[in-house]
């Protein structure tokens, strides 16, 4: 189906979510074919919920990976189960045949590229992939991985603004670890946008979060039988994904028996999540644009209805609701149940106890705002949107020029705050062994928009074909030194998922660069750039003190 989207956008309507629709990493949606699972290759495994098989396949080393694709974890969320906690799936007979990927959630893919976010009027077109019966996991083990192995376990959360994306985009491919690395790798799917995340009036929000923990329940339950160790879980993600990693580390106690590790890849941590009384609000009003009195009126409309309806909400939020915990409109809600509180609190009391990795790319937010032509009273409108009382003294620091050119000072100022400053300064708090990372090498293949390919830019996500060793899943390659950074990245992550640290087992980073853990008196991360990765001194620390005393915990801008 495809609709035509017109609607009144204020100056932030589309930013974020305009970006990770448009980005090639997001691994878009498209309706899935009815053709059959190819044939099973590999042994049978026996989950708690029946046996699965799936298929063996090489990678570019030559060494190969078990696949099984597409497990379901939870029944389907259509009908009475829409907008209600993931109902565990029933057993089934027979074996399982998991070899294709299960469909993604329901989303909107854009079929022309977004319009002026600050036009008067604006025009979209998207079309709605996907299916409410899409709650799956996917794991990939090594070749010869018995039930008794005890491996670490890798569990990724993929990202895309809480409304798009899933697990099966190709960047996503775990062969390349389990196999190389010697890891299990699980990808999962979790409810997005209004299906997901949707509050009001005997709605509490937080579906697609309750889902993501439903995967981690399964994955502890079942992983044993793949050959891993349910012990050794670490969760990690990015984008989006990294935040949904965030609040399982931070505010979700019922997570907590799930992993006992995370790593975080460009977390928004210096945006705050809306409580439920404001997701209350949102959701009401997200209901009367429905012309819908209850929520059974919204249970009846079809999926293709509520998410062109969520398209043309969306855009006008930023005119009603005013401050970063509304910059994601359907986003994961501090509901005093699930989520207990927001991240940043949790931080600054020294929570969690459990080491993390975290990191940022140099250049976050350039995808986000890209060619946007922006004048000094947009940007300053913007800032007080964001920042409320305090928008003068960013407006001061950070003061924009004559014309309508100021996205790059937008998007640098934006991403200190959101990502870089916010994480350095949340790593310098807890009560935990942390280590840090700035990726800073620009692909020589395209990733994320033309910007992102001139004046040594790193942008949002393009750190991920270095992590999971995919550049050959997107058709691109990697340069011989690219391949060697991808390598020693892959030994980092997989290191601390099978030792707590990323340098090995005795701390030892043996032919690889020693990452040193980040205190709040070294302040030393580990830059990842060629021809090799280098420990440096915190490169924010005469930046940082400004947006410390901003702060990262603006619910209420305008107190």
């Amino acid at each position: 189906m495809t609709i035509l989207i017109r609607g009144i956008g204020g100056f932030l309507a589309g930013s974020l979510a305009a970006a990770l629709l448009l980005a090639p990493l997001s691994g878009a949606a498209t309706a899935q074919t009815a053709t059959p699972p190819p044939a099973c290759s590999t042994g049978t495994v026996g989950t708690a919920d029946g046996d699965v098989c799936g298929t063996v396949g090489a990678t570019s080393t030559g060494k190969k990976a078990n696949a099984y694709l597409g497990i379901p974890f939870a029944e389907s969320t259509a009908g009475g189960n829409r907008w209600a906690a993931p109902v565990p799936r029933r057993p089934w007979s027979g074996t399982f045949t998991a070899t294709q990927f299960g469909p993604v959630c329901p989303q909107v893919v854009p079929t022309q590229p977004m319009p002026n976010p600050k036009a008067k009027v604006t025009a979209l077109s998207i079309t709605v992939a996907g299916s409410e019966d899409c709650l799956s996991v996917n794991v990939w083990t090594p070749e010869t991985a018995k039930s008794d192995a005890g491996l670490p376990v890798m569990v990724y959360i993929p990202g895309g603004g809480f409304t798009q994306d899933g697990s099966a985009s190709p960047v996503y491919d775990g062969a390349y670890l389990a196999a190389n690395r010697n890891v299990v790798l699980v990808t999962l799917n979790y409810r997005l946008g209004v299906l997901g995340f949707l509050a009001g009036e005997g709605l509490n929000g937080n579906y697609g979060f309750l889902d993501q923990q439903a995967a981690l329940a399964w994955v502890h339950r079942n992983i044993r039988a793949f050959g891993g160790d349910p012990g050794k879980v670490t969760l990690f993600g990015e984008s989006a994904g990294a935040m949904s990693v965030g609040l399982h580390l931070f505010s979700a106690p019922g997570s907590q028996p799930f992993f006992r590790a995370a790593i975080m890849e460009s977390n928004f941590l210096g945006l705050p999540y809306q409580t439920l009384e404001n997701a209350v609000d949102v959701g009401n009003l997200f209901k009367q644009s429905l012309n819908c009195r209850d929520t059974d009126c919204m249970r009846a409309q079809s999926v293709n209805d509520l998410l062109g309806a969520q398209s043309r909400f969306t855009p006008q939020a930023d005119t009603i609701f005013t401050g970063e915990k509304y910059y994601l409109t359907f986003a994961p809600v501090i509901d005093g149940t699930t989520l207990l509180r927001q991240p940043m609190q949790a931080a600054q009391s020294q929570a969690p106890g459990k080491p993390f990795m975290i990191g940022f790319n140099k250049n976050e937010m350039i995808p986000f705002y890209q060619n946007q032509p922006t004048t000094p009273m947009e940007y300053a409108a913007a800032t007080a949107f964001l920042f409320g009382r305090q928008f003068q003294k960013v407006v001061d620091r950070y003061p924009p020029k004559d014309g309508p050119d100021n996205w790059v000072l937008t998007a640098n100022v934006y991403g200190e705050q959101f990502i870089t400053c916010s994480t350095l300064y949340a790593a310098t708090r807890v009560d935990a062994p942390v280590h840090v990372y700035l990726f800073a090498h620009q692909p020589s293949f395209p990733l994320a928009g033309p910007q992102c390919q001139i004046n040594d830019r790193v942008c949002h996500g393009v750190e991920l074909p270095f992590v999971f060793h995919t550049a050959d899943q997107l058709g691109a390659t990697f340069t011989p030194e690219e391949a060697r950074l991808s390598d020693q990245m892959t030994i980092y992550w997989t290191n601390f998922a099978a030792h707590l640290n990323p340098n090995g087992e005795a701390g030892k980073a043996g032919d690889q660069p020693q990452w040193p853990a980040f205190t709040a008196q070294g302040r030393e991360l580990l830059t990842l750039l060629l021809p090799t990765p280098v420990a440096v001194t915190d490169p924010y620390r005469d930046v940082c003190p400004f947006w410390d005393g901003i702060g990262y915990d603006l619910t209420d801008p305008w107190p």
